[in-house]
């Protein structure tokens, strides 16, 4: 790895697919991930070297949260949270001035069991009319771009421990959301205009997942694709009607595909398909070093870390690591410690089907396609929450710990494996493709800026926002926008 800093200028213009509608707008950013969800641009007018005392044009005080950068019409959307309600913000996009905010209170506030668990990480979406968000524990709700609202569909939080993270998408006059694992587990379509539900599509023994549904226009039609419970689906975007499914996926996805004309390519890691050493790296890697007998033997673990001899696992004896941060998850009987059997019989794998993987996936296929149309796959350094990114013909890996891989899109073949960042933490940003680089960012608050093309791993340019960064960023009109925790940052060239 090189690691070196440059004054060289970034420009960011916007590369968008050959199609007709309302994402061809360079002035707009219309949904999670950017137009047509490919997080891309090659706008050459962003100098490389950003940062807070460099080519900072403002800086927007947030309700906390999560969620992405939703740009058109000359404003910024985005939600947050402040105590009980959630709350949709727009800023003016050219001086970050705050014009409205809509609050919506919840009636029963979840309970998450994950530290980075928070009620807004759903990105709003635009179809350049209305601005459409989900807001946690409220629902659906549809608003004009003066903040007044226009119809609202209540839907009770659905109970994932982790979050909701998945987010709308606007197709054919349609509001697009998924709701795996819900009670009611289905993906809606939402009529645009008066949000009547138009199509549904039952997903029942379908488990919480969070990614966001994709609009795949290959060369042949366009197909609505969405992943979850081991499977990737496809579906008419108009109708909800079935075309295709891939199984033998991870069983608890939280990315969202990307795709060219000819190949769709899905790609999520999580716990529930992880085994042996890679299953307990995971949780415990980022602090400690487990020994064989460790791995071969959770209870060894289990006596390490029960530093006071007290037969229970208390927070404060947990190190800084993956296990920790979802404390709450393992303490099934909610009692404020780990017992035993709370650590040592979550094995990993054994009982879920499909597997943590990446496919190319052909176009044209109907039915179950598995054998048929998976042209490759790749099972290392895959990412949890950072959705791949397929940016100049290689497909863009980012894990938690800092590890990046790169793919050759059409061959499957590797040009990275595995090569680690300075920081080590959490991941939870898609990277996004910036006019010859990909920008990666850690939960920590640090951005990377990586040469898209090297054969290594070189950096660019790096910079310590010291702010929590879960959020994709996003480019419009020569800008790029990025959301921490608590803040709306634009950096532009002179």
């Amino acid at each position: 790895m090189r690691l070196f800093t440059t004054n060289a200028a970034l420009v960011l213009a916007l590369v968008l697919p050959a199609f007709a509608g309302h994402e061809d707008d360079p002035s707009s950013w219309p949904q999670f991930r950017g137009p047509a969800g490919h997080p891309v641009s090659e706008d050459r007018s962003i100098p490389l070297d950003f940062g807070p005392e460099r080519h900072l044009r403002w800086r927007a005080a947030l309700p906390a949260g999560h969620s992405s950068p939703c740009i058109d019409g000359g404003k910024v959307f985005l939600t947050g949270h402040i105590g009980d309600r959630g709350v949709v913000v727009a800023l003016d996009q050219a001086t970050g001035s705050e014009l409205w905010r809509r609050s919506f209170l919840a009636e029963s506030p979840p309970q998450y069991s994950h530290v980075d668990a928070v009620p807004a990480v759903s990105t709003p979406c635009t179809d350049g009319e209305r601005v459409f968000a989900y807001v946690d524990s409220y629902g659906l709700v549809a608003l004009d771009f003066e903040g007044q609202l226009l119809w609202e569909e209540r839907m009770p939080h659905p109970g994932y421990g982790f979050g909701v993270g998945t987010s709308p998408i606007v197709t054919h006059g349609n509001v697009i959301l998924s709701r795996d694992g819900a009670p009611e587990a289905a993906v809606f379509a939402f009529d645009a205009e008066t949000g009547e539900v138009a199509w549904k599509i039952d997903r029942f023994g379908f488990i919480e997942s969070h990614g966001t549904p994709y609009l795949w226009r290959n060369a042949d039609r366009e197909e609505l694709i969405i992943g979850g419970t081991s499977q990737v689906c496809s579906f008419h975007p108009k109708t909800g009607a079935p075309l295709w499914n891939v199984s033998g996926v991870t069983a608890f996805s939280c990315t969202t595909p990307t795709a060219n004309a000819d190949s769709l390519f899905f790609g999520a890691w999580s716990t529930a398909n992880a085994t042996g050493r890679s299953f307990w790296d995971a949780g415990f890697g980022r602090s400690l070093e487990l020994s064989d007998a460790e791995v071969a033997d959770p209870n060894l673990l289990f006596d390490r870390l029960d530093a006071n001899d007290n037969g229970t696992v208390e927070l404060d004896e947990v190190p800084e690591c993956r296990a920790k941060d979802a404390f709450g998850f393992l303490d099934q009987n909610k009692n404020g410690v780990w017992e035993r059997p709370e650590l040592i019989t979550p094995a990993g794998g054994t009982a879920n089907p499909g597997a943590n993987v990446l496919m190319a996936i052909r176009r044209g296929g109907a039915g179950d396609v598995t054998a048929s149309h998976v042209e490759w796959t790749w099972k290392r350094g895959l990412p949890y929450v950072a959705s791949p990114l397929l940016y100049r013909d290689r497909i863009w890996l980012v894990k938690a710990g800092g590890i990046v891989s790169a793919i050759e899109a059409a061959s499957g073949k590797r040009v990275l494996d595995r090569e680690r960042l300075p920081d080590r933490s959490e991941y939870y940003m898609s990277p996004m493709g910036l006019a010859g680089h990909v920008l990666v960012g850690s939960a920590e608050g640090t951005l990377y800026v990586l040469d898209a093309e090297s054969e290594g791993l070189e950096i660019v340019h790096y910079v310590d926002l010291e702010d929590g960064l879960f959020a994709t960023p996003a480019v419009v009109d020569g800008a790029l926008f990025v959301r921490t925790e608590n803040s709306l940052w634009c950096f532009q060239g002179e």
